[in-house]
């Protein structure tokens, strides 16, 4: 059976009035379990039995079955392990945030929008797993609510936009590769008599699918775009990044102008610093000057070491020499701030951890 997480408010509606159903059950249904957040099809309390009972008999409730939970020492990060109906897993990730001076107190959700991934990215422990297939919306939606959940418990309030919940498509997989899956999602999120969370808050990030990049950009949502870059010329970007053999970096920051261009708004870069491979000044002065006449922000993120690649972290002295050439070119910067690194909140991390646990 199908889940609900997978039906729009419309497609409720007609399955009601084909089932007899007041049409405008859907309305309650739809506030249940994406305002309220029911867990169950039980706990809704304002449909009439029989649409309680019809529902039973023709969808499942969450698609996600819950296998694995960490959470890192010092409290700031979970990591979750789901199950899906064909036993396939994916990973989502809870980082806590508090006001720094800078930015308010916030929740980060970052979720997956494939299981596995096709891209094969050498330092991603998501790509040394290969794709199996994409997630549907309501399984990628459904990694949300159930995180909100766990935050209305530990936090014993409502969550909303004005708790500055933010949903970033940095999780497994490529989410420009299964593009209207992911569009709809964010349509989801967005929705104000759903789960309410601004196009603002929401970040989808890509490797650098070119056409794709081209065709959110006419997409009449406030989405920010990550564009994982890592590397500013096409021969060290391809060593790490097999598909800047398809779209090279001259097409991508065309890409990324026209983005800009057509929306106004600014392009987040990522750039994961791995030692000896691109993390030299050079490489920086290079760097500053690809991106300098772009609307951006660049993120560099130490990396993640994987059991399955030899790319180690850039040293902490090379990384603030890193950053202080590419201020030089008037660039604003962030150092990722690292989270979880004792749970594996990596992308793909977990997944592999357990699935080499399950094979001993």
């Amino acid at each position: 059976m199908i889940s609900i997480f997978e039906k729009k408010k419309e497609d409720i509606k007609l399955e009601f009035e084909s089932a007899g159903i007041r049409e405008y059950r859907a309305d309650q249904l739809w506030q249940s379990i994406y305002v309220d957040l029911s867990s169950n099809f039980d706990e809704i309390k304002t449909l009439p039995l029989e649409a309680i009972d019809y529902l039973k008999t023709n969808h499942v409730f969450s698609p996600l079955k819950l296998v694995v939970k960490k959470k890192s020492k010092d409290k700031s990060t979970d990591k979750y392990l789901w199950k899906l109906h064909d036993n396939n897993l994916i990973e989502t990730v809870l980082m806590r945030y508090d006001e720094d001076g800078h930015r308010r107190r916030r929740r980060t959700v970052c979720i997956s929008s494939q299981v596995g991934c096709a891209l094969d990215c050498k330092f991603c422990a998501t790509g040394q797993q290969g794709f199996s297939r994409q997630l549907t919306v309501g399984e990628i939606v459904s990694q949300v609510i159930e995180i909100k959940k766990d935050l209305m418990m530990e936090e014993g309030k409502p969550l909303n936009n004005e708790n500055n919940l933010n949903i970033v498509f940095m999780g497994m997989g490529e989410p420009l590769a299964n593009y209207d899956r992911t569009v709809e999602a964010v349509k989801r999120f967005n929705d104000q008599k759903g789960l309410n969370i601004g196009a603002r808050n929401i970040t989808i990030s890509t490797v650098g699918l070119v056409p794709k990049i081209l065709e959110l950009a006419k997409e009449k949502i406030q989405v920010n775009l990550a564009v994982s870059i890592h590397a500013p010329d096409d021969e060290t970007r391809s060593q790490t990044v097999p598909i800047n053999k398809t779209y090279p970096i001259r097409d991508l920051i065309e890409a990324c102008k026209k983005y800009i261009e057509k929306t106004n708004r600014k392009v987040f870069f990522e750039y994961v610093l791995l030692q000896g491979q691109n993390d030299s000044i050079p490489h920086a002065e290079k760097l500053g000057k690809l991106l300098k006449p772009l609307l951006c922000h660049l993120n560099l993120i130490p990396v993640n070491p994987t059991s399955k690649s030899d790319y180690r972290r850039s040293h902490s002295d090379k990384i603030n020499a890193f950053r202080e050439v590419i201020s030089k070119y008037g660039i604003p910067s962030t150092i990722r701030m690292e989270k979880g690194i004792d749970i594996n909140a990596g992308c793909g991390q977990l997944k592999s951890e357990y699935i080499g646990i399950e094979r001993e």
